[in-house]
């Protein structure tokens, strides 16, 4: 298997993360899945429709480096050398309005969604350089709220646009070593992260008032996405934020 067919996911166990561990897998590449939840093993191995799957599987808090450090030399213990990776790993925390906001849902949110961005991008980096890889992409996933705000939402927001920028910053970075970086704003999506708000039939109408498509999108349709962006197909894209919303943000 070429170094350029091995991916990394992180979150990867449920969700726009197992969605794309099932793509990657399906078009044939090696994918490692960066995940704390303990069950992860089990959750994406009921999920893949064959056993004949290359997918390793790391038990990483990205909110700790030392974690993270462990997850990468778990990477090389196994001869994987991702060129692309998929920083999916991300919480939506409790609504609240900035004056009245708990500090540590604050710092939890701030931890997983732009620090564990921010910790796993640096590694892959520098393993991406050690190992003189000639072309590489790393896909962010952000949110409709990476380029608007809502009310309730300043750290989900904050962090949403965080991650965005990071993106364009490593894109102009890491241009010259053929690394490409973008950015997804995903829309409303069915995914655990929004069953409790879909199950409300009256919340989801009022939201399919503002999708001009009038539906919630599956997290298949995110992960042809971010393939699209790992594969040469998108070479010429990198630095940019990519909207996948059903037209939400048009209106």
């Amino acid at each position: 298997m070429k170094d350029h067919l091995v991916a990394l996911v992180t979150g990867g166990a449920s969700g726009i993360g197992l969605a794309t561990v099932e793509r990657f897998t399906s078009e044939g590449y090696k994918v490692a899945v960066f995940d704390a939840n303990e069950s992860a093993k089990e959750v994406i191995k009921n999920s893949l429709k064959s056993e004949d799957n290359d997918v390793f599987i790391y038990e990483v808090d990205v909110t700790n480096h030392d974690s993270i450090l462990d997850g990468f030399k778990g990477l090389a213990k196994d001869n994987l050398t991702p060129s692309v990776l998929l920083n999916s790993a991300g919480i939506s925390p409790p609504l609240n309005p900035l004056h009245k906001y708990e500090i540590d849902d604050w710092n939890k949110c701030v931890s997983i969604n732009l620090n564990g961005t921010f910790m796993v991008t640096r590694e892959f980096i520098n393993s991406y350089i050690e190992n003189k890889l000639s072309k590489g992409s790393i896909i962010n996933i952000s949110s409709i709220m990476g380029s608007r705000a809502s009310a309730a939402q300043a750290v989900y927001s904050a962090t949403k646009h965080g991650v965005v920028g990071l993106a364009k910053s490593v894109a102009q970075d890491y241009a010259h070593l053929n690394l490409r970086a973008n950015a997804i704003g995903p829309g409303v999506i069915e995914t655990p992260m929004t069953n409790d708000v879909l199950v409300d039939e009256n919340v989801k109408n009022h939201l399919l008032t503002r999708i001009p498509l009038k539906r919630v999108a599956q997290a298949s349709e995110v992960a042809s996405l971010v393939y699209f962006l790992a594969t040469d197909e998108s070479s010429y894209i990198t630095g940019t934020y990519i909207p996948i919303d059903g037209g939400y943000l048009s209106s």
